[in-house]
């Protein structure tokens, strides 16, 4: 999984609010080096403690897919830091 981590931030769960601790992505899809975009999938994880006196472990709070306009898709090379850098501007959210 790749993952980084970002500055908590609060985030909606069905079990109330929650501090999101990192950023995953996964499944680049769709994507077209040829003037085309594409988009990626993301996770906001947290880290848990299952029970009292227990280690914490991670768990996802939430998925969504951002869209990579073509712009960002052809400037993708080797290095997927400004995909990385794109999805952090387009969630607000800043890496540690």
């Amino acid at each position: 999984m790749n993952t980084r981590n970002i500055q908590p931030t609060q985030i909606w769960t069905p079990s109330g609010v929650k501090q999101a601790t990192i950023l995953s992505l996964f499944n680049f899809s769709d994507y077209h080096f040829d003037d085309g975009g594409g988009k990626v999938s993301y996770k906001l994880i947290g880290m848990e403690a299952p029970e009292e006196g227990q280690p914490e472990v991670a768990v996802d709070y939430y998925s969504g897919i951002v869209d990579i306009p073509a712009t960002i898709i052809q400037q993708w090379g080797a290095s997927d830091d400004v995909i990385w850098a794109f999805v952090g501007s387009q969630l607000n959210l800043q890496y540690i």
